[in-house]
């Protein structure tokens, strides 16, 4: 079919989004030294790479869809991991 299928645009689509969105928050990071809040944009920043990397596996075709889709989940899980236990760091202290 070719290379920009609906679902590659999609998915170019939310790499952007995801680059965007870091983008903006490393500006605010950069603003906002020290304390809590700082914490919080970096949670942020690195839940949307984990997630970015995660999405940017589906280009990955020379891996087979398996490898892949193992890669894409643990990525995401990752993500979801470091979020959590980020947040449970800054309810404890």
């Amino acid at each position: 079919m070719g290379f920009m299928t609906p679902e590659n645009t999609v998915y170019l689509f939310m790499l952007v989004i995801y680059i965007i969105v870091v983008y903006i928050f490393d500006r605010a990071r950069r603003k906002f030294k020290g304390g809590t809040i700082e914490m919080v944009i970096k949670l942020i920043i690195i839940n949307t790479l984990l997630l970015l990397c995660a999405d940017y596996t589906h280009f990955l075709g020379f891996l087979g869809p398996d490898v892949a889709y193992i890669l894409q989940t643990v990525l995401r899980l990752a993500a979801m991991c470091a979020l959590a236990f980020g947040g449970l760091r800054l309810i404890v202290d």
